[in-house]
């Protein structure tokens, strides 16, 4: 099997099993896209990501939890702790072959996550709990309105895949990020880093179907333009 078929049969098995991740992601992005993908854009991973939503986990149940779902799918794999999670940190782990070569990844952040949605995983049916396209929005526009978008392009190609798909609801989204406690960025690194975004872009490999650059830029722009003019709206609000 490939490894993205690999990866989506982990995730039944955690999802069968009852463990309690809300996924997240291009894996979750990927099955959301796949019968209406106006962009025809595809973008490869070798990661699984999600929130470990259940009380209290430790580093050992979650590694022991993650090494049965795969020895399920293939036996002659394992799993590799590769960071322990914090504070503002994710729990990070390797799936590895038999000589300990890492053949993907999965990250798990250990908080609570209520905006999510069933998926269906197309390898063999099995409902998967993921976050809602409205959570993947929130998550992927927060991270390029700060100073390191440029090392986030898989973020702003995801964005201008989401926008095809799903409406920008501008309020909705403010509600997200109240409720997770972020604030969101100025985009001045968006806006005035032009030339290093497009050599970020030019980069990426694995993408099918991949626009160029300045289309995606443009179009992301005027996603961006709908929390500028928001931003510009609230500002007499706070001088009463």
């Amino acid at each position: 099997m490939d490894l993205m078929e690999f990866l989506y049969r982990v995730m039944e098995e955690l999802s069968k099993a009852g463990v309690p991740i809300v996924f997240k992601g291009a894996m979750v992005l990927n099955l959301a896209i796949r019968n209406n993908n106006p962009s025809k854009v595809e973008r490869a991973t070798r990661d699984i990501d999600g929130d470990w939503i259940g009380e209290g986990p430790t580093m050992e149940e979650m590694e022991k939890t993650l090494q049965s779902a795969v020895k399920r799918v293939d036996s002659s794999l394992d799993i590799q702790i590769s960071r322990i999670f914090g504070e503002r940190k994710s729990a990070g782990f390797r799936i590895v072959n038999g000589k300990g070569e890492k053949i993907a990844s999965i990250d798990l952040s250990v908080r609570q996550n209520k905006f999510c949605e069933s998926y269906i995983s197309y390898v063999n049916g099995i409902s998967i709990n993921g976050a809602s396209l409205s959570k993947i929005l929130s998550d992927k526009i927060y991270v390029i309105s700060g100073e390191n978008v440029c090392r986030r392009m898989k973020d702003v190609l995801d964005i201008y895949v989401l926008s095809f798909i799903t409406e920008i609801d501008v309020d909705e989204l403010y509600r997200i990020w109240v409720d997770t406690g972020r604030k969101l960025g100025d985009f001045r690194a968006y806006r005035t880093y032009f030339a290093e975004l497009k050599e970020a872009y030019d980069k990426m490999k694995g993408i099918k179907n991949k626009p160029d650059f300045d289309e995606v830029y443009h179009r992301v722009c005027n996603v961006v333009y709908k929390f500028e003019l928001q931003k510009e709206a609230e500002i007499p609000n706070k001088k009463d």
